[in-house]
């Protein structure tokens, strides 16, 4: 055998070692998305249709996510489970946003009442 297939064989080897090393499996990405999602679930996002339709995507994508970690695909994992915290922050804000419209909408019925009252 000649030193260049000696090197050429230890190269491939090496290339197909550090292709098979993969990227470490993410929990925290998994625990912070679960996070997220219970913090949308209880701030009502699933009482205001645009938030729940970004919940649902969150769970959806968090699920997929899982499977990838079953299948050793770690990276892909990760970057599904990004998405899916990202969604549910979405729903969070959203619901939150729908939460303060109603009370804002409410404070300004009151007081417009308040000034009816008042008035001569």
């Amino acid at each position: 055998m000649s030193k260049l297939s000696i090197w050429s064989l230890a190269f491939v080897l090496v290339v197909a070692a550090l292709g098979c090393g993969g990227a470490p499996k993410p929990e925290a990405r998994i625990a912070s998305s679960q996070g997220a999602i219970r913090g949308a679930e209880e701030a009502g996002a699933r009482g205001v249709p645009q938030a729940t339709l970004h919940l649902k995507l969150a769970e959806e994508q968090r699920g997929q996510a899982l499977e990838q970690v079953k299948k050793g695909d770690n990276h892909r994992a990760d970057l599904l489970l990004a998405r899916a915290e990202a969604d549910a922050e979405l729903a969070l804000a959203l619901s939150r946003e729908a939460t303060a419209k109603a009370e804002a909408q409410k404070a300004a019925d009151e007081a417009e009442a308040l000034q009816r009252r008042a008035a001569p």
